[in-house]
């Protein structure tokens, strides 16, 4: 018979090794209905559909009477309903109810992106390799190949997705005007403050020569192909291309990378083409955590604490964790709650509590780490082809550029 290990149960569950422990007790004491498997002399709940029905009830139970000394109840600052609009709020509350994370678009809103800007400017300054130096140098080292790809097309438009403060782009942008070919500047971003801080620098940089076009989208499932009708139903649409840049491992961050190559594939045509860069996985990259301003230091990075910070949960009440889970493959910051917690909030129409239990974790960063082949596997999967790839000199981060792969369905 199937049956569930202990641990099995508390984290699905959210209970304590205890409680499992309870619960197999008042099983045998006939207090509750549930079928016990005994394996090598040791008792466990056996893993069935009347079984599956009761543990549920009994977890849920357990959180009604929870001790209140081991349990708060936190409600968001005001200031996290000013941010954050409805939709985003219940987004917020999915994925802390389903997922245990809050994602981390929604760490550059705000103080957020000052911090991402603060950073990238010294990973600039320091010139060493980051994905940042070597998104630029595969950029400027694969300019001949760009051109090769997108000829034929008098008319480049540039969709940067997940624009950050644009610094990665410059000298795409600059060699683009150079060659007289730059249309359209389109830069995409989550969080609107982001979108001011590359809307000032491309103005320093570019002045006039370069019309900066900012739209708010969420690309989990915000396509942009609107934003380009014009262009694409037009009498000279032939001469225009778009060239959609997706730069510094943006896809790693993401629970499902492939839906969002598929949102990206949805909004291309035939002759469009999509750069990508990031680190794939290396020993080296494994264990390597640096997101302050400030080189060294080791505590939450602000732009990883905001959300936190605004849901209340301060640092009495959980502990950081970073790290690398081998089995996924994926480095990890996020926290461990040191009590129980409800999250209250509050909307016109009512509340809405997010329940968590002692020793939950939160998820506030994550990068998956891939090899180069699996790589072009998901971008193969969500319909792209490759049409070009390229290494950094030390081997340690990757470009790749692809087209929408054609396909007739046979």
């Amino acid at each position: 018979m199937m049956y569930f290990k202990h641990s099995e149960l508390a984290t699905k569950y959210h209970v304590s090794l205890k409680t499992v422990h309870n619960w197999i007790g008042s099983a045998k004491e006939g207090k509750i209905n549930l079928q016990l498997h005994q394996e090598n002399g040791k008792t466990y709940i056996a893993n069935t559909i009347d079984n599956a029905s009761m543990l549920k009830a009994l977890a849920n139970k357990g959180k009604k009477y929870r001790n209140t000394l081991h349990h708060k109840v936190i409600s968001p600052k005001p200031e996290f309903y000013q941010l954050f609009n409805r939709r985003q709020t219940l987004d917020i509350i999915y994925n802390l109810s389903i997922h245990y994370e809050i994602p981390l678009k929604y760490s550059y809103f705000n103080g957020g992106a000052i911090e991402w800007d603060k950073w990238i400017q010294r990973l600039d300054r320091e010139d060493s390799p980051s994905t940042y130096t070597s998104t630029v140098k595969l950029l400027q080292s694969n300019l001949d190949r760009i051109d090769f790809l997108l000829q034929g097309h008098s008319r480049i438009n540039v969709i940067d997705i997940g624009v950050g403060n644009a610094m990665p782009v410059r000298g795409l942008l600059a060699h683009l005007l150079e060659r007289g070919v730059l249309n359209r500047y389109i830069a995409i971003d989550m969080s609107e403050e982001m979108l001011h801080i590359a809307e000032r620098n491309i103005k320093e940089w570019f002045g006039d020569k370069v019309k900066f076009e900012g739209h708010v989208r969420d690309i989990s499932f915000e396509r942009f192909d609107d934003l380009l009708v014009d262009d694409m139903l037009s009498d000279n649409s032939s001469e225009v291309v778009n060239l959609a840049l997706l730069l510094g491992a943006t896809l790693v961050n993401f629970r499902s990378p492939v839906d969002i190559l598929r949102t990206i594939y949805g909004s291309m045509g035939q002759e469009d083409v999509l750069i990508y860069t990031l680190k794939p996985d290396t020993e080296a990259s494994r264990n390597y955590f640096d997101f302050s301003a400030q080189p060294g230091q080791n505590s939450l990075a602000s732009t990883h604490n905001m959300v936190v910070d605004l849901l209340n949960i301060d640092e009495t009440l959980c502990d950081l964790e970073m790290g690398f889970n081998e089995q996924k493959r994926m480095r990890y910051v996020r926290v461990r709650l040191k009590t129980a917690l409800t999250i209250e909030f509050v909307s016109d129409h009512g509340k809405r509590n997010v329940d968590l239990e002692k020793g939950d974790t939160i998820l506030l960063w994550r990068a998956r780490h891939q090899t180069p082949l699996e790589i072009i596997s998901d971008f193969e999967d969500a319909g792209f082809t490759l049409l070009h790839s390229s290494l950094t000199k030390d081997r340690q981060y990757l470009m790749t550029i692809s087209g929408v792969d054609i396909r007739s369905e046979e």
